[in-house]
């Protein structure tokens, strides 16, 4: 996702967008304009984070587990590493990304709070259509979190992450249609992707993802890396530094404690990895974070 900002938005959005994609914010929300012809994406995205789109006005085109057409009141769910595009689109949306980090520290917790997205993981419809009780109720705590964001007011992350929970809270209320068929290898992406966030803090390789979904290794990693743009490594690694980062936001452990408990008995080679994908040590990013910057 992260979708470009419709005209006339307010002029923080570059930054808030970047801060983002850069992992220093959890959430983000805001409006998806209409996709032309000229802008028409001919290839799949991945991203690491999740997506919840709601269709205001209009209608679109997407590729998800398949062709799609979603209409004006239709949410679409995305979870981490799932490949999706647009084609054309006239419509108008409200997007929200999170990163599954942000509903708790806990990883057992996270699981149970991303249920709606997990489903889909498993294979359920990535469309629901909900009420119009429920549409409104969508819109309008997106459109407080899009607010909070934008004001940046003492207490905005506190407030964002208690709009995400009731937005997740409404997803649940919406019901999921049957499951829809879909290719083996999709398949098997996503259930290494799903393996891989719960057994992540474990030790973990390439060998065993394959052995545990009954594959051998080369055609999981062609797989995983066809349908998402990723190695399976790069992904054990992406869901390590999640645990890390929420570690390093809500506990006061050591670097080294906090190596140890996301899987690497070297907090050196920690560290290397951690600023390699922060551009920062664990320290700094845990400095900046308490201090506020973003």
């Amino acid at each position: 996702m992260a979708p470009a900002p419709i005209e006339g938005h307010s002029h923080a959005w570059p930054a808030i967008q970047r801060d983002f994609e850069e992992k220093r914010r959890l959430t983000w929300v805001g409006p998806q304009r209409p996709l032309t012809a000229q802008h028409s994406r001919a290839h799949s995205t991945v991203h690491s984070y999740a997506v919840v789109m709601l269709v205001l006005r209009g209608e679109t085109k997407v590729r998800h587990a398949g062709d799609l057409v979603l209409r004006a009141g239709d949410v679409h769910l995305i979870p981490p590493g799932d490949a999706h595009g647009r084609e054309h689109s006239d419509a108008e949306c409200m997007g929200l990304g999170f990163y599954p980090e942000a509903l708790s520290s806990d990883a057992e917790e996270r699981a149970s709070r991303l249920g709606p997205l997990l489903r889909v993981r498993g294979g359920c419809h990535p469309v629901l259509r909900p009420t119009p009780v429920q549409r409104r109720r969508l819109l309008r705590w997106m459109r407080l979190m899009e607010e909070e964001q934008t004001r940046q007011e003492r207490g905005s992350d506190e407030a964002s992450l208690s709009l995400l929970r009731l937005v997740l809270v409404e997803l649940e209320r919406m019901a999921f249609p049957d499951v829809v068929p879909e290719s083996s290898s999709m398949g098997l992406s996503r259930r290494a992707l799903t393996y891989i966030e719960t057994h992540c803090l474990e030790p973990l390789s390439l060998a065993k993802v394959a052995r545990e979904l009954g594959r051998s290794a080369p055609h999981v990693a062609a797989v995983v890396r066809q349908e998402t743009g990723r190695s399976v490594g790069e992904w054990i690694l992406e869901c390590r530094m999640a645990e890390a980062r929420s570690r390093l936001r809500h506990t006061d452990e050591r670097v080294d404690i906090v190596a140890d408990r996301v899987g690497y008995a070297d907090v050196t080679h920690f560290i290397r990895l951690f600023r390699r994908v922060h551009g920062v040590t664990p320290a700094a990013w845990r400095r900046r974070m308490e201090a506020g910057v973003r």
